[in-house]
């Protein structure tokens, strides 16, 4: 995909109090790269990342026909 957008299968997520995710391995990898870089926390990192990209519209939900 070319648009330069971050393209996410959309779903219903199911809320969790904790504010705990998983990452997969490459993730972690990448945002740990992202932390040691900035000096950051990696809560700030993460929250900034997502943050950021929603607010700068760079998130594109693909849907199945019907959703």
């Amino acid at each position: 995909m070319s648009d330069k957008k971050i393209h996410i299968w959309a779903k219903k997520a199911k809320p969790n109090s904790q504010g705990v995710i998983k990452l997969s391995p490459k993730a972690h990898e990448l945002l740990v790269d992202v932390v040691n870089e900035s000096g950051r926390s990696m809560r700030d990192v993460a929250s900034q990342i997502i943050i950021q990209a929603i607010e700068n519209e760079l998130i594109v939900y693909d849907r199945e026909e019907g959703d």
